[in-house]
């Protein structure tokens, strides 16, 4: 089957260094190669469906997809979280009970807060009378194995042919992320080209399994540099010392670099 032939938006990369500077004091946990990368995945539609995002904060990255999303002509960001801090892998919220008041007051202030639909509760809930097809999921809640498994598999049924599913977190020292990441991804016969950006790592959804097997040796091959952290992580809550630095060692083997915007929509389908 032939390629879809993909174009950028105008002017995309100057508006993704722009939206950079938009967001520069909104607090979140993302790098600057990791908010570009959110913003293609924004601006520009593989499938069909809308966007989705678990676990908000105060915001960074839901202004980044909404914004993102206008260059495609979407128009609507669909964002999920409890806005409490029930996990150990949440943000350190610094006594506060919630983050929602800031997560409001930010994305009013960029002028995004019409184009959201938030759902303030768990996703596990909302995963229950979800009944949209999805062009991208963008997982960054709770990080243990069990909080991230509950979110893919509540809405990995969605997801469109050529959507496109990303999680944050996944070169970091959360069990969550890479596990699913290898094990429900990667093992999968239903997901294509991947890779990483910073620690985001994503996939494409396809339902052509003779598409799949086009890829199969480039999911082999990050599946066995992935394969040498499981171990440190699972078995290491604490990483310290020699340890920890065997673990970043094997964690540079993983390509991660920034992405090419225009050759990221040529490595899809």
């Amino acid at each position: 089957m032939q390629k879809p032939s993909r174009k950028l938006p105008e002017g995309f990369n100057s508006f993704a260094e722009d939206l950079l500077r938009q967001v520069e004091n909104v607090e979140g946990y993302l790098a600057p190669n990791e908010m570009r990368f959110l913003a293609l995945l924004a601006a520009c539609p593989t499938a069909e469906g809308e966007i989705l995002e678990i676990g908000s904060f105060k915001g960074k990255s839901t202004i980044i997809l909404a914004k993102a999303a206008e260059l495609s002509g979407s128009s609507t960001v669909n964002a999920v979280d409890p806005m409490t801090a029930p996990s150990e892998t949440d943000p350190d919220l610094r006594g506060d009970d919630s983050s929602f008041a800031d997560f409001q007051k930010n994305i009013k202030a960029q002028d995004v807060d019409g184009k959201i639909q938030f759902h303030q509760m768990f996703s596990c809930e909302l995963a229950k009378t979800w009944d949209k097809p999805l062009r991208l999921l963008w997982i960054d809640g709770d990080h243990t194995y069990e909080g991230t498994k509950l979110d893919f598999d509540g809405f990995a049924p969605h997801l469109s042919d050529k959507a496109i599913v990303a999680i944050h977190d996944v070169l970091h020292e959360f069990e969550g992320g890479i596990r699913v990441f290898m094990e429900d991804i990667l093992l999968s016969p239903h997901f294509g080209a991947c890779g990483f950006c910073g620690s985001i790592a994503w996939a494409q959804h396809l339902s052509d399994e003779s598409e799949v097997a086009l890829y199969r040796e480039q999911k082999l091959s990050l599946y066995k540099k992935l394969g040498r952290l499981v171990p440190f992580i699972v078995f290491n809550k604490q990483l310290k010392g020699f340890e920890k630095k065997k673990y970043k060692f094997f964690r540079s083997m993983v390509p991660h670099g920034a992405a090419d915007p225009q050759k990221w929509l040529e490595t899809i389908r």
